[in-house]
C-alpha cells in the first residue's frame, strides 16, 4: 500500500511511523556498488565508457578495467544509498572538480510543524518545544552548520555545485505564518540563515497571500509547493482520482505563477503520501526536487539514502528523505559522522576514481583539470 505515511496531526494518524528513524551510530563502508531503480542507473563498470582516441587505432582502455565502488555506510535496517546520475564520467568531473562541493559534503532537511511556547501542553509527536527548537539551531550553528535555498541544493545535487560542507535545510509544513513570524525569523536574523515554507495553496486568500508575501520580503523565507487542498480526501493513493491528482500537482504551479510570478521548483508531498504514477506525473509538471517524511538520513552529491518505497518508485530526486524535527539535534550529529566517514571514504578511492576517468572518459571527456596529489583533499 502507497499511502504510507500522513505527517499531519490535523490530518491523518503517523502512530506507524516513529518520528525518530536514526542512522546506525556505527558506519562502515564497503566497495560494492548499489543497484538503483530505471531510470536511474547504478556506477557502471569502466567498460562502459571505453573510448577509443581518433588519432590511434588503439583503444584508450588497454589495461585490467576498474571497478567503481559506491560509498555505502550502515544505515537503518532496510535503507540503502541510491544514485541517480546516469553519466559516470560527467559525475565523476563534477565531484572532483575544485571549484564544486567537496566531498563529503552534506545536506540534512528538517521537517518541521509546530513550536509550542514554554509551558505549553504538546499533544502530538510533530510539534516541538521552544527550549528545543532553540537548542537544535545553536547546536547545529556549533557543529558548523549553515542553511540553504532550494535552488542550491538543486544546483548541488545536479552539478556538484559548491554549498557549505554542512549545509541545512529547513523545511515547515502547511500553512504556518505564525510560527515562521514568531519562533523562525528571530533565529534566522540572528544567524543569517534561511528557511522554506512548504505550503497548502488552494486555501489561500487574497489576505493570505498579502501575508505570505510580507513573509517572503524579509528575504531569508523562500516558499514552495505542498499540495492544493492537502487534505484526507485528497493524499495519493492508488485509488486518487485523476482530477484530484492533477489538482494537487498542478493548482500550486498556478497559485505561485497568480500570486508570486514563478513557479515553485520543489514539491513537498501532502501527508506524505505518494505513488509512482504520482512520482511520474510531479516529474512530468516540471518539479526539480521532492521530499518525503521518511528520515532516512542525509543527502550527498549523487547519494540518496532511501527505503523500499521510495526505490520502487524510481525518482531519487523526487523523494528526498526529511529529519523529523522532534529528533533533530541527535540527527544532526550523526548527519556529521556520515559526512566524515563519506570524505573518508573518498580519500581512500580518489586515486582509483582519477583512474577510472582516465580509462574510461578520456579523450571523450575533457581531463579532470588536476592531479589527484593537487586536487583538494575531503
Amino acid at each position: 500500500m502507497w499511502a504510507l505515511i500522513g505527517h499531519l496531526a490535523a490530518c491523518v494518524s503517523v502512530a506507524e511511523l516513529p518520528p525518530d528513524v536514526q542512522l546506525i551510530p556505527s558506519l562502515t563502508w564497503t566497495t560494492e556498488g548499489i543497484s538503483t531503480p530505471s531510470p536511474f542507473l547504478p556506477l557502471p563498470s569502466s567498460t562502459a565508457f571505453a573510448q577509443t582516441d581518433t588519432s590511434t587505432p588503439t583503444p584508450v582502455l588497454t589495461q585490467t578495467p576498474l571497478t567503481l565502488g559506491m560509498f555505502s555506510p550502515r544505515l537503518n535496517k532496510g535503507v540503502v544509498p541510491v544514485s541517480y546520475l546516469q553519466d559516470t564520467c560527467r559525475y565523476l568531473a563534477d565531484r572532483w572538480n575544485p571549484q564544486n562541493a567537496e566531498p563529503g559534503t552534506l545536506v540534512v532537511p528538517i521537517m518541521y510543524h509546530g513550536v509550542r511556547k514554554e509551558g505549553g501542553a504538546i499533544h502530538d509527536n510533530i510539534t516541538v518545544s521552544e527550549k528545543y527548537f532553540k537548542e537544535t539551531m545553536q547546536h547545529a550553528l556549533d557543529l558548523g552548520f549553515q542553511t540553504i535555498t532550494m535552488e542550491q541544493l538543486a544546483a548541488f545535487l545536479q552539478h556538484n555545485a559548491y554549498i557549505p560542507p554542512r549545509s541545512l535545510l529547513l523545511i515547515i509544513d502547511d500553512r504556518r505564518l505564525g510560527t515562521v513570524r514568531n519562533h523562525f525569523l528571530p533565529v534566522l536574523g540572528q544567524y543569517n540563515w534561511t528557511m522554506v515554507m512548504a505550503y497548502i495553496t488552494g486555501v489561500a486568500d487574497q489576505r493570505e497571500w498579502r501575508e505570505i508575501k510580507s513573509v517572503l520580503e524579509s528575504g531569508r523565507v523562500e516558499i514552495q509547493a505542498h499540495g492544493f487542498l492537502h487534505n484526507g480526501s485528497t493524499y495519493f493513493t492508488e485509488n486518487t482520482p485523476a482530477e484530484v491528482i492533477h489538482d494537487e500537482i498542478y493548482g500550486p504551479i498556478t497559485a505561485f505563477e497568480e500570486n508570486l510570478g514563478y513557479r515553485p521548483i520543489a514539491f513537498i508531498w501532502p501527508g506524505g503520501n505518494f505513488t509512482p504514477h504520482t512520482v511520474l506525473e510531479v516529474r512530468k509538471a516540471g518539479y526539480q526536487l521532492g521530499f518525503t517524511a521518511y528520515a532516512r538520513g542525509p543527502i550527498l552529491f549523487n547519494w540518496i539514502p532511501q527505503g523500499e518505497p521510495e526505490r520502487s518508485a524510481g525518482d531519487p530526486l523526487l523523494l528526498l528523505p526529511r529529519y523529523w524535527s522532534t529528533a533533530a539535534y541527535l540527527n544532526l550529529d550523526q548527519a556529521v559522522e556520515l559526512g566524515q566517514q563519506a570524505a573518508e571514504y573518498a580519500r581512500q578511492n580518489q586515486q582509483t576514481e582519477f583512474d577510472w576517468y582516465q580509462q574510461s572518459c578520456r579523450p571523450a571527456y575533457p581531463p579532470l583539470g588536476l592531479t589527484a596529489e593537487a586536487t583538494h583533499q575531503p
